[in-house]
């Protein structure tokens, strides 16, 4: 089950830094984390630390809940049936 959160989360991080239109070098230098370290979030081999969360969100402008997983249109399948 880790595995598959690490790798969901980390499709969603680079799907969000290609929207904002950055580098990984830049993402990685704005959130201080080694550049090998952000790469291996995108490629889902590392869970990121709460820190690390929340300044991806904040540097990415998207909302937690989307980089966890959590699509806030309500089609996730953890969303509750209407």
């Amino acid at each position: 089950m880790p595995e598959l959160f690490a790798a969901s989360f980390g499709k969603a991080v680079r799907a969000a830094r290609q929207r904002a239109q950055l580098t990984q070098e830049q993402v990685a230098e704005a959130i201080e984390l080694p550049l090998v370290a952000y790469g291996r979030l995108e490629r889902g081999l590392l869970m990121p630390s709460v820190r690390t969360l929340v300044r991806l969100s904040q540097l990415l402008r998207t909302p937690t809940d989307v980089l966890l997983g959590n699509d806030l249109s309500g089609t996730s399948p953890a969303s509750p049936s209407p």
